[in-house]
């Protein structure tokens, strides 16, 4: 199975688009996307997507949370612990 994702430059046109798409045999699905939500936990390795500014304002607090709970951490811990499982697993 193959996926796309299209986007059309004129929204007028979306409607005799989707009738015309949605019968065609070999098509299993159509699903309109939506730009307004957020990705569900499901949606988020989509690519080519950018984060909504809500999302970026939970992502910052969800990360100053962690840091008020001592649960992360900076980029050299991060790039540290990272080297140090990378090199332990090329032992194996």
């Amino acid at each position: 199975m193959t996926k796309y994702i299209i986007t059309l430059s004129d929204e007028k046109a979306a409607p005799s688009f989707l009738k015309l798409i949605k019968n065609v045999n070999f098509i299993k699905e159509v699903v309109e996307l939506s730009d307004d939500k957020p990705l569900t936990d499901e949606d988020w390795i989509k690519p080519g997507r950018p984060a909504t500014d809500e999302e970026f304002e939970k992502m910052i607090s969800e990360m100053e949370k962690e840091e008020k709970e001592g649960a992360g951490m900076v980029a050299e811990e991060a790039r540290e612990y990272v080297t140090k499982q990378i090199n332990e697993w090329r032992k194996k």
